[in-house]
């Protein structure tokens, strides 16, 4: 026999009694990094956050990749 879970009602927009909490800050560095991957080249490629220092050459290594994933003339 199984039991039916109830629905959490935090999302019901009939009930004003609760009210959904704020979102928490998303930090990546906290989370860990991030990656994309290429099945097709088997490469796996870290995402770095915004404040990483080296961020621009993180975007600029991931843009060409995807243009040579996709391609794309140099």
């Amino acid at each position: 026999m199984t039991t039916r879970q109830t629905h959490l009602d935090a999302f019901d927009i009939d009930n004003g009694a609760r009210e959904i909490p704020p979102r928490r800050p998303f930090n990546a560095q906290q989370n860990g990094t991030a990656y994309v991957w290429n099945s097709t080249t088997q490469e796996l490629l870290p995402i770095l956050p915004r404040d990483h220092p080296n961020f621009r050459e993180n975007s600029a290594l991931l843009v060409a990749a995807f243009r040579r994933w996709n391609g794309a003339a140099k």
